[in-house]
């Protein structure tokens, strides 16, 4: 079956409703990039007067036209634009591109405009991008509707920005690597991210696939995820996502909604889906180049290849905080390039010509063979002048650069490791590093941009894909679960009494401690002595979440005496709160290990999300947490614990014995589960749960349950 998509990028014909006489205009310059992209079908100007447009025959409406026709353009003013869409659909043109504005980005009205659009456009069976979008590129097809040029190439782009695509297409214009297609999205009334993401992977003239979202859409973050999940041939995508820094956070009654920024979520879903994310525009592109054209890095250690020491140091310190190690060259590979080079070179990494290759352009491939014939490096970064040699010295000296050049891309071709190149003539269009870019070999001006470059190889060779269905743990008794979640129903804001939250956890095989809960002071007084040792004393009530803010929490409670008193002191403190149901639960202390912190949300664009770090009372002062889709399996969770700052404290930080990592991948995932079976739970705060030598235990949990 054809895809919605191919429609667009491959279409039999072409009509532009709005095609217009005047080059300046919107109409007359998409028109005019149609015309000269060499489209092979027939194409169909729509005008209401015009005879031809740049030598095609014109035509007064969609209806006038003598043939079917697959893809509509529509550049007419915004009042016309319903009546365009119904000439579509009822001709049956499957696809359908609305540059016009003045939609849904208007207001409320235009809103409804434009629900109403993309209502008769689906009835119909057809599709659309846009409204208020800036076209289409199509290499293969021939189709151009963005009113400029674009150069071919293996990258495809979709873009939530008209702007932001014509800088992308500025990028292929300078650096060399063009497009296989380019789509802006506008409004993205119909067809949606994950559409596009579906149709490219499997585009045999897309390489690698770049994004510029702004934002994701309800549920579209999660269809995106599932979309990748267990795609372990799956292209590179690299998205460039604004929002790094948040101007506030969600309001929540868990810790775990207070510290889930979207951006954070964001960052954590893409990078477990596989998705390369990237900070700035120029860099998105020049990681694309890299994942586009160069073999696949086995390895993260690297060696840089340096006209001089300055960008050389640059360059490793680059590539060291991108997350590529550039260690010291074995004593083999040091007294081969020692053979190559003068004894005032550096050989250990970073490798220094000391100013021979200047001179000797053939040494260049000579050095390039022996580091990347070391086993133990994965790639190669070269940095200095090359390519501009011929501007310092000779012609002679500039054939020679060239077949050095020659020469470099057969040793690259014949080990199958990657090269990328810095050059301060990266910008320019020399014939050695056209020889170079020729032979896929990406040529970057920025010293700090080909550290980027191949830490983004090494990111996505690196990029682990999500399995399609973890390993379950949990045995939960769903019907004692549906009974504990529906209490929350007669209790204000959703919110599960601790020993309900608790009864939960158990439930899923969390390690929940014993626990009683007292109705008077004798209870809690019998409860202390049934428990043995030192217990903990805690308020339980309508309208109690956090529990220390009002004094609901007795530590170190030894003895029924104690429990006693402890119960009539926090009976004085619920009553001074107004909480009229006051009962105490009464549990064990516990002792050592380290307090961590598990939760659960419902993110609007990810749907189910899973929280671990440092917990505690502090755990908002110190933010140290990570995030995960759920469910997740074992490798997954242990992955994301090892994220933490803080992750030292678990393994043994100044004396005191590591923690139970194990009972922590395993709480994570059993959260997980509970968060994947029952989303009427829109939160979880398990926190503290304190890791111990060989155990955890969970002291204190909060559940939120959506209501209605």
């Amino acid at each position: 079956m054809r895809h919605p998509l191919d429609y667009f990028l491959n279409p039999a014909s072409v009509a532009v409703i709005g095609a217009s006489t005047v080059p300046h205009k919107a109409g007359g310059r998409r028109w005019r990039s149609l015309v000269e992209a060499g489209f092979p079908g027939p194409l169909y100007p729509i005008h209401p007067g015009a005879k031809e447009i740049l030598g095609h025959r014109a035509y007064p409406s969609l209806h006038d036209v003598p043939d079917p026709v697959e893809l509509a353009v529509v550049l007419v003013r915004t009042e016309l634009v319903p009546a365009a869409i119904a000439d579509c659909v009822a001709l049956k043109v499957p696809a359908i591109v609305v540059i016009t504005a003045g939609f849904g980005e208007t207001g409320p009205e235009g809103r409804r405009l434009e629900e109403e659009m993309t209502r008769t456009v689906r009835a119909a069976g057809s599709r659309l991008i846009g409204p208020n979008c800036a076209g289409l590129f199509s290499a293969s097809g021939g189709v151009n509707v963005l009113g400029w040029g674009a150069p071919a190439g293996p990258i495809a782009l979709v873009s939530q920005s008209g702007n932001v695509a014509l800088t992308f297409v500025q990028f292929a214009r300078e650096k060399g690597l063009g497009f296989s297609r380019l789509i802006t999205v506008g409004n993205a009334a119909d067809l949606r991210l994950p559409e596009y993401a579906d149709y490219l992977l499997t585009d045999p003239e897309t390489r690698a696939i770049v994004m510029y979202l702004e934002g994701f859409q309800p549920g579209e973050g999660r269809a995106l995820y599932e979309l990748l999940r267990g795609r372990s041939a799956a292209k590179p995508i690299i998205v460039l996502k604004p929002g790094k820094t948040e101007g506030g956070r969600r309001a929540a009654l868990s810790h775990t909604g207070a510290l889930a920024g979207e951006d954070r979520i964001v960052d954590a879903a893409l990078r477990q889906a596989g998705i390369l994310r990237v900070s700035e525009a120029e860099e998105a592109w020049d990681v694309a180049i890299a994942v586009a054209s160069l073999p696949p890095m086995r390895t993260g250690s690297v060696v840089v290849v340096s006209d001089g020491g300055g960008h050389a140091t640059i360059v490793c310190d680059a590539a060291n905080r991108l997350g590529l190690a550039v260690p010291c060259l074995s004593e083999a590979t040091r007294t081969a390039l020692g053979k190559l080079l003068p004894a005032r070179s550096a050989v250990i990494n970073p490798v220094d010509f000391a100013g021979l290759a200047e001179e000797e352009p053939e040494v260049i491939p000579r050095v390039l063979d022996v580091c990347l014939g070391d086993a133990s490096l994965g790639g190669v970064i070269l940095a200095g002048h090359f390519g501009g040699y011929v501007k310092i010295a000779t012609e002679e000296l500039g054939r020679r650069e060239v077949a050095a050049a020659a020469e470099i891309a057969e040793v690259v071709r014949r080990h199958g490791k990657p090269l990328v190149v810095h050059t301060i003539y990266g910008g320019e269009r020399l014939p050695a590093l056209e020889v170079l870019r020729g032979a896929g070999i990406p040529v970057y001006r920025s010293l700090e941009a080909s550290a980027k470059a191949l830490a983004g190889a090494w990111r996505w060779a690196c990029a682990r894909r999500p399995t399609a269905s973890p390993a379950r743990r949990s045995r939960p008794d769903r019907s004692r679960v549906a009974s504990v979640l529906a209490r929350a129903q007669v209790q204000a804001g959703g919110v599960l009494l601790e020993p309900d939250a608790r009864e939960l956890l158990a439930l899923y095989g969390l390690p929940v401690p014993p626990f009683r809960v007292a109705a008077t002071p004798e209870e809690a007084a019998r409860a202390a002595e049934e428990l043995g040792g030192e217990v903990a004393l805690k308020l339980v009530g309508q309208g109690v979440v956090h529990k220390t803010e009002i004094g609901g929490v007795l530590l170190d409670v030894a003895g029924a005496l104690a429990s006693r008193a402890g119960f009539k002191t926090l009976g004085d403190r619920a009553e001074a709160a107004g909480v009229t149901d006051a009962r105490v639960l009464v549990t064990p202390m516990i002792a050592g290990g380290v307090e961590v912190v598990v939760g659960l949300l419902r993110d609007p664009q990810f749907g189910a999300v899973v929280m671990f770090g440092l917990g505690g009372v502090l755990v908002e002062a110190l933010e140290d947490v990570v995030f995960r889709l759920a469910p997740l399996d074992a490798d997954e969770a242990r992955a994301m614990i090892g994220e933490i700052r803080g992750v030292r404290l678990l393994r043994g930080f100044r004396g005191r014995p590591p923690v139970d990592v194990a009972a922590a991948v395993d709480l994570v995932v059993r959260v997980s589960e509970l968060a994947a079976d029952w989303p009427e739970i829109a939160e979880v705060d398990v926190n503290p749960v304190f890791l111990l030598p060989q155990a955890a235990a969970v002291a204190d949990a909060r559940v939120v349950v959506a209501i209605g």
